[in-house]
C-alpha cells in the first residue's frame, strides 16, 4: 500500500515530503545537541560579547582607581587647608603677643637682631619648604 503511495506523489509532493524529512532530522538534530553554524557566527557573537565584558571591566578599574586617586587628592587638599588654618592662627597669636609685650617699643640691640637673622637664614636653608621661607626683609 506504501509503494502506491510513493508512486502516486507529484514533484510537488516529492518536494514537500523533502523538506518534512529535512525539518524532522533537524529537529532530531537539535534534540540530540547537534548545532550546524558553517559561518561561525556564534563564534563570532560570543568573541564580540567577551570583547565587550572585557572592555568594561578595565574601564570599571579605571573609574575605580579614579576615585581612589580623587579621594586621596581631597584628602591631600583638607590636610593642606588645616595646616595653614593652623599655621595662620599661630601666626596670628605670635603677632598678637609680640604686639601686646611689655618690651614691644624697646628698640632691639643690632647685634642681636642680627644673630636672629642669621638663625632665620640657617632655618631656611635647611628646610626651605617646611620653614616656608619669605624674602629677606630690609633690617632698618
Amino acid at each position: 500500500m506504501s509503494g502506491g503511495l510513493l508512486r502516486t506523489l507529484t514533484p510537488l509532493g516529492w518536494l514537500a515530503a523533502f523538506g518534512v524529512v529535512v525539518v524532522l532530522i533537524l529537529i532530531v538534530g537539535r534534540g540530540i545537541g547537534v548545532r550546524w553554524d558553517p559561518l561561525h557566527l556564534q563564534a563570532r557573537r560570543l568573541e564580540s560579547v567577551q570583547r565587550r565584558a572585557d572592555q568594561a571591566e578595565a574601564e570599571a578599574a579605571a573609574r575605580a582607581l579614579e576615585a581612589a586617586a580623587r579621594g586621596r587628592q581631597i584628602e591631600a587638599l583638607d590636610a593642606f587647608h588645616h595646616h595653614a588654618e593652623a599655621v595662620a592662627r599661630a601666626t596670628a597669636s605670635a603677632e598678637n603677643r609680640a604686639r601686646t609685650a611689655d618690651d614691644a617699643q624697646t628698640s632691639l640691640d643690632p647685634a642681636r637682631a642680627q644673630r636672629l637673622r642669621d638663625h632665620d637664614r640657617e632655618l631656611c636653608r635647611l628646610a626651605p619648604a617646611v620653614a616656608a621661607c619669605a624674602a629677606a626683609s630690609d633690617p632698618s
